[in-house]
């Protein structure tokens, strides 16, 4: 009989204590980095403003910061925080959990921190935690679960946002477990949102929510242990065929080593597609002549962005849909933040090139595998850039960061990326607070 539970809240309870290695704190940091890149690029998203603007109407007092906002309360901190990091679609994912995970535990972790008067170490060793959780609950459930048309984000960011305020509130391992039970029971999000404002707002309930229930675990409010035993609740919810179960959770290697991040801003199951695409125009392959244009991608890509016509209607349609993105990147687009804005118009030159394109299943295809082929001349990626084995290191998300933020930090960009770099050390929060708290929404 496996005792997940309680290895989950022992893993938690030692947080304070743990020694992690440079390389873990490093990644870390460099989700930090991401995190705040593309909340900041996210300033003038609608859902990011609605939910700051709701948040501001609840009057809360408290020390966390809203980013573009003032300071309210941790739990609607990181509800504003967390959905507007994901509103870009443009963050990391850790692939074996199908999780953007930094979304809803960085945001969570920061609010919380700031509210308590956490030293940096002590949320560096907070998020890490809440990753480590939830790469853990999420690993094999992942892909089935978003094949199920959950999103990941909602249900295992949940769970990590959870341990990570457990961190931050410094819970023994029963109070701990019982706080991430009561992330579990919350579990939430629908793929059929992606593509709206709801998609986002799953990211930032879910930091709310791990908040709330650390807060209430924090003060004896109890939850249902043993939801994370193999098929004793939250596997058999999510994956209600029986045909997989949670698996036997143990501590040991570092999953946050194993992250992903973003070289575009669209769904990560689009990216080696992408790739392939950006190659073959690379090797001078002229779509505009092109008679036909296919792509070869995995199931779950073609399930989740696969269905789309080429012709999106929204910015946020078109981050999900393949045929479009593809259109970009073979008409030498970035397929940066910059092509899903507002307001939208949907170009005939990129709209022409999307009803060429025939997409198709291939069994030899992953999440971080495509082909691509333009009239016979085939593209084939076999990692996609910032997987593993073909990551992103702090030189490209600098580039990234910079992109992204410079027209909000107005020359100060360079500046706040060194203080991210630099997070840990115990001298960077009160100067990165106060970068951000000279930013207007």
């Amino acid at each position: 009989m496996t005792m997940n539970g309680p290895a989950i809240g022992a893993f938690i309870a030692a947080a304070p204590n743990r020694i992690m290695p440079p390389e873990v704190l490093e990644a870390a940091r460099l989700c930090l980095a991401d995190w705040m890149g593309v909340a900041i690029g996210a300033a003038d998203e609608p859902a990011g403003r609605i939910a700051r603007d709701t948040v501001a109407g609840w009057r809360s007092s408290g020390a966390a910061s809203v980013l573009f906002g003032g300071t309210a309360a941790a739990p609607f901190a990181a509800l504003a925080n967390g959905t507007l990091a994901h509103c870009l679609d443009f963050h990391d994912t850790y692939v074996d959990a199908v999780t953007h995970t930094s979304a809803p535990v960085w945001a969570a972790t920061l609010a919380l921190g700031e509210e308590t008067g956490a030293t940096e170490a002590d949320m560096l060793a907070a998020f890490v935690t809440g990753f480590e959780v939830a790469a853990r609950v999420g690993h094999g459930l992942g892909q089935a679960a978003t094949a199920r048309r959950w999103h990941g984000t909602g249900v295992f960011g949940r769970i990590g946002a959870a341990a990570a305020s457990a961190a931050v509130l410094r819970l023994d391992g029963e109070r701990a477990l019982h706080a991430v039970a009561l992330a579990a029971t919350q579990t939430s999000g629908l793929t059929a949102s992606f593509g709206t404002m709801a998609k986002p707002f799953h990211a930032g309930k879910a930091a709310m929510d791990g908040i709330l229930s650390a807060q209430l675990a924090a003060g004896g409010f109890t939850g249902a242990a043993g939801l994370f035993e193999p098929g004793a609740g939250l596997d058999n919810a999510v994956i209600q065929d029986g045909s997989l179960s949670i698996a036997p959770i143990a501590f040991g290697d570092w999953r946050i080593l194993r992250n992903s991040f973003k070289p575009y801003a669209a769904c990560h199951l689009i990216h080696p597609a992408i790739d392939a695409a950006r190659a073959l125009r690379a090797r001078g392959l002229n779509v505009d002549s092109a008679a036909a244009v296919r792509a070869d991608v995995g199931a779950l890509a073609m399930k989740i962005t696969g269905g789309a016509d080429g012709q999106p209607n929204t910015p946020l349609a078109g981050k999900f849909d393949l045929r479009y993105c593809l259109a970009l990147a073979l008409h030498g687009r970035d397929v940066s933040a910059a092509d899903f804005r507002d307001p939208w118009a949907l170009e005939p030159v990129i709209a022409g090139t999307a009803g060429k394109i025939a997409a198709f299943v291939h069994p030899d295809m992953g999440f971080a595998s495509a082909r691509v082929t333009i009239d016979g001349v085939a593209e084939h990626v076999a990692v996609a850039k910032g997987h593993p084995g073909n990551p992103m290191g702090w030189a490209d998300m600098g580039s990234k960061f910079g992109g992204l933020t410079e027209p909000a930090l107005e020359g100060r960009s360079r500046d706040m990326f060194g203080l991210l770099r630099q997070f840990g050390q115990g001298c960077a929060l009160a100067e990165i607070r106060s970068i951000l708290g000279s930013l207007h929404g």
